[in-house]
């Protein structure tokens, strides 16, 4: 499946390095806002640029987007690609909020295209069982769902806003502090079905 990114920014670096996991993955290009980061992105990684998203979403080779993008971005670009009729696996929040989430994922339903978003343990054998036991009862109804936050108060500490991949890309830390894991993660389990394929993240 040939694949493309869309942002190129800290945490595009840690999908391209995992991608020799997936030989059935091809990365063949990449577009970013940022022409510096996208320079960088596309030598590090020998592949060529988009010069605009227009350009990526109508390649008819393409057939798989990474939205990698801040999260802010994520629906209006999520969106623009479903609509072009490729698969999204977007970082997470699929969305700012719940409704413009429901709306991608109608939208990949009506298109018939698969959408997914991280974190990508939601598609493990293990939370998929617990999912489909959820579904058929066989654990009783669901009373109360508690979701939690602790990452070892980070900050200020280990300063991550001094972070940087290793193209010297900086950690977008007030994107992750202001926006935060908790609601992205509950966020990210509204999924499109995708015919009964499942949707491996990559």
């Amino acid at each position: 499946m040939k694949i493309a990114v869309i942002g190129c920014g800290y945490v595009a670096e840690f999908y391209a390095k995992t991608l020799g996991n997936h030989p059935e993955l091809e990365l063949i290009g990449a577009y970013d806002r940022n022409d510096r980061n996208l320079q960088a992105f596309c030598r590090r990684w020998s592949i060529p640029g988009y010069t605009s998203l227009e350009r990526l979403a109508d390649d008819p080779s393409l057939e798989l987007i990474l939205n990698l993008t801040n999260p802010r971005s994520h629906y209006e670009i999520t969106r623009k690609c479903l609509e072009a009729g490729k698969h999204v696996y977007s970082e997470k929040p699929l969305a700012m909020n719940a409704s413009g989430a429901r709306e991608l994922v109608e939208l990949a339903r009506r298109k018939n295209v698969c959408l997914a978003s991280a974190p990508c343990s939601v598609l493990s054998e293990t939370a998929q069982a617990l999912r489909q036991a959820l579904r058929d009862g066989v654990i009783g109804k669901v009373r109360l769902i508690y979701a939690n936050f602790d990452d070892g108060m980070i900050a200020p500490k280990l300063s991550p806003w001094t972070w940087t991949n290793e193209s010297g890309v900086p950690w977008p830390a007030k994107d992750e502090f202001e926006v935060g894991c908790t609601y992205s993660t509950s966020n990210a389990c509204r999924r499109s079905s995708c015919s009964g394929n499942r949707f491996d993240s990559a």
